[in-house]
């Protein structure tokens, strides 16, 4: 038998607070909906909240872009498990910045 983690066993149960980048392409909208509905505490940051339905009393959406470090910290603070469905489209940026020092 296993054991319920401690933040489980706060909530009552193996439900857990789970952060989800990529939330509104298709990949995304899978995991917000399979955590949701598997009992679990979403926070998605998403930049255009409208393509996210949010009338889910566990889901929490973050305004926001994943290069801008205080979103990413807002999305994550207090969750068991993050996951990433960030993916490439016809109208994503061409380069992505990064706050590492460059090696060239």
């Amino acid at each position: 038998m296993t054991q319920a983690r401690p933040a489980e066993r706060e909530r009552g149960g193996g439900a857990m607070k789970v952060a989800i980048f990529g939330g509104t392409g298709r990949t995304g909208r899978h995991l917000i909906e399979g955590a949701l509905r598997d009992g679990h505490e979403v926070t998605a940051l998403v930049r255009d909240p409208g393509k996210l339905a949010t009338g889910h009393e566990r889901l929490r959406v973050v305004e926001g872009d994943v290069l801008i470090p205080s979103r990413v910290e807002e999305t994550v603070a207090g969750a068991d498990a993050v996951l990433s469905a960030l993916g490439h489209t016809k109208t994503s940026r061409r380069t992505c910045r990064s706050g590492a020092p460059s090696t060239s």
